[in-house]
């Protein structure tokens, strides 16, 4: 009988949830358990993210003294340059192993939907001109010139537009009865199917369509030439020089050209100032385009942008299918 009472007061543990061990500490499971649950996450992934975030704040406070690792003032690759196509990529390569846990698809469209509107947020609000930072600690931004492109805002639209064709294909998948090499490119073909099309816009519109001359006025205030009207003579077509391409002709006409950014990086070319590659006095013989604005993130080059997120997809997808031999 006393054997009995024991047995009931003895506390019990269900199939799901084994007793620990008695010579184990109650610590030591807690973090066996928390272990468990950060093992989810792809460590390549995040040490990757880390690296890049690392190389962002190297080249934006020591590009200045070191211009070979800034942004390239036109022609050229720097290390600055990766940036933005590392981001992208790890942006890529994060939506297939996200959206696999989500089966329903209005509910990934839901969350896709919230995030992009997060970042377009944060985007206009950080690179808007709202923030006065760190130059000022002061607010406020004149909507006649308020930068709507920016960082946040291509992420953003790669985000959605490769999130989207993820759910949407999510069903539509080519499957191979004899996998090969190419398998996974075959199972997830419209992915590979929207950056073709999208290089090809991109290449057909950058080299045939005609950029006419355009007139200006400088409205970086920080400038001695701080209200002067230049005028920029174009009148051609395929063109890739700082002042008559395709990328931001689409900008001026569509975002309006006070809506762009001041302080593009071709400031620092050699046909504008002697000190190049860093920044310096502009050249008493400078052509009128150096005072001129230019968005680096504009509509065109986001749009050839979303091919780098479409590439870290597709390693996400061999990450999701090759994760039992990793």
């Amino acid at each position: 009988m006393a054997s009995f009472e024991q047995d009931l007061h003895r506390p019990s543990h269900s199939i799901e949830d084994p007793p620990p061990p008695k010579n184990r500490p109650i610590i030591e499971i807690a973090d066996a358990e928390d272990l468990k649950r950060k093992s989810k996450r792809v460590a390549s992934l995040d040490i990757f993210r880390g690296l890049t975030v690392a190389i962002m704040i190297l080249v934006d406070d020591a590009g200045g003294e070191w211009p070979v690792i800034a942004h390239a003032p036109w022609n050229g690759c720097n290390l600055a340059d990766f940036v933005m196509p590392f981001f992208l990529f790890i942006v890529g390569m994060a939506i297939p192993l996200s959206l696999k846990r989500i089966p329903n698809r209005l509910l990934a469209v839901k969350r896709v939907m919230i995030r992009t509107l997060k970042l377009l947020f944060w985007g206009i609000l950080l690179q808007g001109g709202y923030s006065h930072a760190p130059d000022k600690l002061t607010y406020g931004v004149d909507m006649k010139h308020i930068r709507w492109c920016g960082i946040l805002q291509r992420i953003a639209l790669a985000y959605v537009i490769v999130s989207l064709l993820e759910i949407l294909t999510k069903n539509a998948k080519v499957v191979t009865e004899s996998p090969d090499h190419l398998s996974i490119f075959k199972l997830y073909c419209w992915q590979w199917l929207l950056g073709i099309c999208i290089l090809g816009i991109y290449l057909i519109v950058i080299y045939t369509t005609y950029v006419p001359d355009w007139v200006y006025t400088v409205k970086d205030i920080d400038s001695r030439d701080y209200g002067k009207v230049f005028a920029v003579k174009c009148g051609t077509r395929g063109r890739l020089d700082p002042p008559c391409n395709a990328v931001g002709y689409i900008d001026r006409q569509v975002l309006g050209i006070n809506h762009m950014y001041q302080h593009p990086a071709w400031k620092r070319s050699k046909a504008c100032t002697y000190d190049s590659p860093h920044a310096g006095p502009f050249r008493k013989d400078a052509p009128s385009w150096c005072h001129g604005p230019f968005e680096p993130e504009g509509i065109l080059s986001s749009i050839s942008a979303i091919l780098s997120t479409i590439i870290g997809v597709h390693f996400g997808h061999v990450l999701v299918h090759m994760k039992q031999f990793l």
